[in-house]
């Protein structure tokens, strides 16, 4: 049975590090809670100061818009002045400067962009109060001629929680990448792996010659570590975009998986999915294009994957190129310059990234995406979808309004005239994304 919903979209902030500081008052030390307030609009966080075990400025930050992320982030402060000192770091812009007022209870200040402020910022102390607890540990397993690295994140006080394998997409690089999925599944009852693609973090190998097989390799290998952890509840997947290629042949091919989630996963081979992207870019531009042409981009953008695919020649290319380049669409397909360029060695190294085999998972399925998503367009790829998991049972696409491939809504200043009708919209996702992530396992494998 699918449900389709649109999901409204709430705020969300990408994240840095942390380096240590000097000479601490007491006042300063602690939780503090606030926001900062651009063109009119506000961007929640938080910061919570520590004093190291050398004496040092430890300070946590956290985004309520983001799933209440909270990690460490790079905050200095120097004595003096009117007030009780100055924080500075580079949140939000280029600098964002704080005076700490301790008497007031407050730290104000604005963020700078080059020469410009651009935002306004306020805070106040409040009470220290935890969020859900969790652990992380470290684990590794064999992929092929490599040893891979990786975190497992295990909720407290849940006996033999169920656990999500998380897949990074195309950027495939080191575990941080999936850690806020991960941290927000532990806060919530349900563990979660990620792990370091091959040559990043901790993990052997070279990242550069990862090949389809190489991918479903690494999640096969996964997959038999969490299962062979008695500690942990029933097994599924998660994928990012790309990883939406191969895990439906990974869970069509265990029954032991309980369950896959796809984020902006594709329900096309490789090939067509480049050539939507074209066809989606040229709907963008707002060109007046005629049905023969999105066709014939369509057509040659496939062909351009097929051929890098087959290894074919230059003049294979040429042969194709060389129309194209005299096309009114041009502007908006990848016409490759020569066989080194980066994507033909990517298509290359991705045959195996065929139609995705949704039509053999019969265990319950998420797929989740964005309304605005040029990558991965849905309306290209919900109705396939839908008729693969015809006979799946419990099958739930959601797609979230204003998203883009990031799942988020991207930054910009929207909206015509003055505030409130004209404001600036910071890089949100939504809050449902993330309820609808953990309510959707839970209601399926956690007892009430």
């Amino acid at each position: 049975m699918f449900r389709i919903l649109l999901l409204g979209l709430l705020w969300g902030l990408p994240a840095l590090a942390q380096t240590p500081d000097p000479i601490l008052p007491e006042g300063l030390l602690g939780r503090w809670a606030g926001a900062s307030i651009e063109a009119g609009t506000p961007r929640l966080f938080e910061l919570d100061f520590s004093r190291s075990p050398d004496g040092q400025l430890h300070t946590e930050l956290t985004l309520p818009y983001n799933a209440y992320d909270r990690f460490a982030y790079d905050f200095h402060y120097e004595p003096g002045g009117r007030y009780d000192g100055l924080l500075t770091a580079g949140l939000f812009g280029d600098t964002m400067r704080l005076v700490v007022d301790l008497g007031e209870g407050h730290l104000r200040g604005t963020v700078v962009v080059g020469d410009s402020v651009t935002a306004y910022v306020h805070l106040q102390r409040v009470p220290r109060y935890p969020l859900p607890a969790f652990q992380e540990s470290e684990r590794q397993f064999v992929a092929g001629a490599d040893t891979l690295a990786g975190s497992l994140y295990l909720p407290e006080g849940v006996r033999q929680p169920p656990a999500v394998l998380l897949v990074a997409g195309r950027g495939y690089g080191s575990r941080a990448g999936m850690a806020l999925w991960a941290k927000h599944f532990a806060r919530n009852g349900i563990a979660a792996f990620a792990f370091d693609a091959r040559g990043t973090g901790r993990s052997t190998g070279a990242r550069s010659t990862i090949t389809a097989e190489d991918r479903v390799e690494e999640v096969e290998a996964a997959l038999d570590l969490l299962m062979a952890q008695a500690d942990l509840g029933p097994v599924g997947v998660l994928g990012n975009s790309a990883a939406g290629w191969f895990l439906p042949s990974v869970a069509a091919g265990r029954p032991e998986v309980a369950f896959v989630i796809t984020l902006v996963g594709p329900a096309v081979s490789l090939a067509d999915q480049q050539a939507q992207v074209t066809q989606a870019f040229m709907r963008a531009s707002g060109e007046p294009f005629t049905p023969e042409e999105y066709a014939a981009a369509y057509a040659y953008q496939r062909e351009t994957v097929r051929l890098a695919q087959e290894d074919a020649s230059w003049a294979a290319f040429e042969a194709i190129n060389t129309p194209a380049r005299a096309a009114r669409w041009a502007a908006h397909a990848y016409i490759p310059e020569s066989l080194e360029d980066g994507d033909l060695d990517y298509f290359r190294r991705r045959r195996g990234f065929t139609t995705p085999a949704w039509e053999q998972v019969r265990v319950p399925v998420l797929a989740i995406f964005a309304e605005r998503d040029l990558i991965v367009p849905p309306a290209d790829n919900v109705p396939l979808l839908e008729a693969a998991l015809a006979a799946n049972e419990d099958a739930t696409i959601l797609v979230l309004e204003g998203a883009n491939h990031s799942l988020a809504r991207p930054a910009a200043v929207v909206g015509e005239g003055a505030w409130p009708d004209r404001y600036y919209r910071p890089w949100t996702r939504s809050a449902r994304l993330y309820e609808t992530l953990v309510e959707w396992v839970r209601a399926r494998f956690i007892l009430p």
